[in-house]
């Protein structure tokens, strides 16, 4: 009966959940400047996030199941829909998991194995949502310019996330062909992203300059513009490394180009990172409205875990300290992030304001949804 209700309630923003359990597990396994219990640490959480994955993926494919109807109204609703792409980076992070730390837990055959093949169902989800969640925004959903968020971008974010775990697949896949059909395919999807990004940051900034500040709930959405800074930083500047074997004669020029465009990368994403700090303090002070807590919070813990991901490119792709000196102040911070929204999620979860889930929850659920009369006013 719990699991039955909690599925009908169950949309696909959970799986952001996923995203920063997995990335910070990948970040903390592979830190450029190693600490005391990175490893272990990063084995935990690798062990975790496939716990949360495994119980989120039957959860979701529960509600298309035996509760069709809830599950079609999110994916025809403008706001909701947008949170298939956290699906698809969901699987591609879980995915990039098993190839960073499953193949010291395992033998290195199968972490490998099974990263490829959750790589494939990450891509082809990807390029699902970025289709068809775009094309019902163009066709179907009713939105006006105040309505743009950063959010927007989290549908059309997936392909450059794939991209940038996929180029860490690219020596595992055979011969020179197939590696090239790889890179091809890596390099299609940054570009697909990419551009859309532009598009989607640009008409953000927009509503930022034209319209009233963003709200203290809609404040952490600006973060997610921080998110594909730093996967596409991290796809041209591993890019070289990883295809040697079939691009070495283009070696040096991928290593300029990917270092070049990393770096101006990263300072976009510093500024990014200064405009949704100041937001977030605005609406903690006297003048600001607070910041309720809900599963948007997480957009303080994967975008900044893909921005530092980037910074890991770089730093493995220099030879100076500056880079790896700065990924680990910016570990630290997706770690100070990480703490307080995962025990904010775990908080809100037990006591049922994030997902009703026992009876009592149930009752209040009812209670605050039902319409204001002389009776409900009463308490009866």
């Amino acid at each position: 009966m719990i699991a039955m209700h909690v599925m009908k309630q169950f949309g696909t923003n959970w799986f952001t959940t996923v995203m920063g359990v997995g990335i910070v597990a990948a970040l903390t396994f592979t830190s450029p400047l190693t600490f005391a219990l990175a490893h272990p640490v990063g084995e935990v959480l690798f062990a975790l996030v496939n716990v949360v994955f495994a119980l989120a993926l039957i959860l979701w494919i529960g509600r298309w199941v035996l509760h069709t109807r809830e599950a079609l109204d999110d994916f025809r609703h403008p706001g909701r829909v947008l949170f298939y792409g956290a699906l698809a980076m969901a699987i591609n992070v879980v995915g990039n998991d098993y190839l960073l730390i499953g193949v010291h837990l395992m033998p290195a055959a199968t972490a490998i194995l099974l990263s490829q093949i959750i790589w494939v169902v990450g891509t082809v989800v990807s390029v699902f949502t970025v289709i068809a969640v775009p094309y019902l925004l163009f066709v179907e959903h009713e939105v006006a310019s105040t309505d743009t968020l950063a959010t927007w971008l989290i549908p059309v974010v997936p392909p450059i996330v794939a991209a940038a775990t996929g180029i860490n697949l690219i020596p595992f896949w055979g011969g020179a062909a197939a590696q090239y059909a790889m890179t091809a395919v890596c390099i299609g999807m940054f570009g697909m992203t990419f551009f859309l990004f532009l598009m989607v940051s640009a008409m953000v900034y927009s509503r930022l300059v034209f319209h009233r500040r963003l709200s203290g709930e809609a404040a952490p959405s600006l973060w997610v513009e921080i998110g594909p800074i730093g996967m596409s930083m991290a796809t041209l500047a591993t890019l070289p490394l990883k295809t040697t074997a079939i691009l070495g004669a283009y070696e040096p020029a991928l290593h300029v180009v990917g270092l070049l465009f990393a770096m101006m990368m990263w300072g976009v994403g510093v500024w990014w990172i200064v405009i949704s700090s100041l937001h977030t303090l605005l609406h903690l002070g006297r003048s600001g409205e607070g910041l309720p807590f809900h599963l948007g919070w997480w957009s303080y813990v994967f975008p900044i875990g893909s921005f530092t991901t980037g910074t890991y490119a770089l730093a493995h792709l220099t030879t100076f300290s500056f880079f790896p000196i700065a990924s680990a102040i910016q570990l630290a911070m997706v770690w100070a992030f990480f703490l307080v929204v995962f025990a904010r999620t775990a908080h809100g979860t037990w006591t049922g304001r994030l997902i009703a889930w026992r009876r009592i929850h149930r009752v209040e659920t009812a209670r605050s949804t039902a319409p204001v009369t002389g009776l409900a006013s009463t308490g009866d």
